[in-house]
């Protein structure tokens, strides 16, 4: 059978001579830095890392997730984590410890997650401890929840076998929200033989362009069935120069990178999801500001999707604030192509300043430029916020916006240690860091 990709296939003794280094040292290629960007994270959120499903080696554990922390715009050469796969009570999924990375559930509501032959699927009590439970036979569906905390999938390169003229669809959600559309992949022919070859894997990226951010992935078999691999059969890493496999003009392959024909799951950091209404407090020290954002409705009222977020504060946090830099402030986020909006109330530490205070400074888009905060304009559309000022900046059209405006202030004079603390709320809706 023929592989779904437009590039000629490798010799199986190349690959698996890739799988062997792999399992045996990891080596951390380098990416070009056009690809850097884009593989280390999306929206503004950093590099979190990689989740690496590795079936069918030795060792010990010999089945197992292993959690690959970010290296800057890398990744570290060894696992800080690893989650053992095995086959419990039969051919019942079991995972060690249960719930460190990754969980997993299925349906219909009578099954179970099943393992068989390094092939993770869907058991039912019909099917007996065979194949089948290393299957998703349609109309089954096998759900991954990534249980690591701080972290959110933006994409994954999956290893996945497809039988019987087998069709995958996969569905991204935060919680119970769905993100973005299914995925469908679909098999060239109708293989029923064994499944010890590679002639019916597949090596397919979700999404198939671009990037998503989600915390589970349901993989459900529209047609023949479909499972759950990692490398055991030999799978070649994504091929960069085929649009179908590696996303499009993303240009890039993750499994080259890191040498292995695992499936992967790329990570974020985040620090939550805010939905419409949400807010999220971080405190404050010595030094450091608080921050109390909060999520308005979306601009018109449109459906609200969560949104995941990171919020930090301190010195260094976003470029232009150094070690000796004033007290610093860093905003970022992805809002999944809906118009979002936020207000955000900061009470900066204490400090020694003149009167009338000095102004807060924002750079809105982290190229170590800041320019003071204008004011907000008044409410124009009966939505009980304000409106963004027209741009400062000459180069832009006449008709552009600041992404952020100020809407209130105040300050406290506190008698007995000379020293002023500021809180002010801004309005908006980009990336920003602030200082001052």
């Amino acid at each position: 059978m023929k592989k779904a990709r437009s590039s000629s296939l490798k010799p199986r003794l190349f690959v698996a001579s890739v799988a062997m280094v792999a399992m045996a040292l990891v080596v951390v290629f380098l990416p070009s830095s056009a690809a850097v960007a884009q593989q280390g994270g999306t929206g503004g959120l950093a590099n979190g890392g990689v989740l690496q499903l590795h079936l069918g080696s030795t060792g010990n554990p010999q089945d197992y997730f292993g959690f690959r922390d970010a290296s800057g715009s890398g990744y570290a050469a060894s696992f800080a984590e690893k989650q053992s796969v095995s086959a419990v009570s039969g051919c019942r999924l079991g995972l060690s410890p249960a719930s460190s990375l990754v969980t997993f559930s299925s349906a219909p509501t009578n099954s179970n997650p099943g393992f068989v032959s390094d092939s993770i699927g869907v058991r039912t009590s019909s099917e007996g401890n065979g194949q089948p439970c290393g299957r998703i036979d349609a109309p089954q569906a096998l759900t991954l929840n990534l249980a690591k905390s701080g972290k959110m999938i933006d994409y994954a390169e999956l290893d996945i076998e497809l039988k019987f003229s087998g069709a995958l669809s996969i569905q991204g959600y935060i919680g119970n929200s769905a993100v973005g559309s299914a995925q469908t992949y679909t098999s060239v022919g109708s293989d029923s033989g064994p499944d010890s070859g590679d002639g019916d894997n597949y090596r397919v990226r979700f999404p198939k362009t671009g990037t998503t951010l989600v915390n589970r992935l349901v993989l459900t078999a529209t047609n023949g069935g479909a499972s759950l691999e990692g490398g055991a059969d030999g799978t070649q890493a994504c091929d960069p120069t085929d649009a179908g496999e590696c996303g499009g003009t993303v240009g890039f392959s993750l499994g080259q990178t890191l040498g292995t024909s695992d499936s992967l799951f790329h990570l974020v950091n985040v620090d939550g999801v805010l939905g419409c209404g949400d807010s999220a407090q971080q405190s404050g020290g010595t030094g450091t500001p608080e921050n109390d954002l909060t999520r308005e409705n979306n601009v018109g009222g449109g459906a609200c999707t969560p949104i995941p977020y990171n919020l930090e504060s301190g010195n260094g946090v976003t470029p232009g604030c150094t070690v000796n830099s004033p007290q610093c402030i860093l905003l970022q986020k992805d809002l999944l192509d809906q118009n979002a909006q936020f207000t955000w109330t900061v009470t900066w530490a204490p400090e020694t300043t003149q009167y009338p205070e000095s102004p807060t400074e924002f750079d809105f888009d982290l190229d170590g430029t800041f320019q003071a905060l204008q004011p907000c304009l008044a409410d124009n559309d009966n939505d009980g916020l304000p409106q963004l000022p027209p741009t400062l900046d000459q180069n832009d059209p006449a008709s552009a916006v600041d992404p952020w405006c100020i809407m209130n202030f105040q300050t406290n004079f506190d008698v007995a240690t000379g020293l002023w603390t500021l809180t002010e709320t801004y309005f908006g809706s980009g990336d920003p860091g602030g200082r001052r």
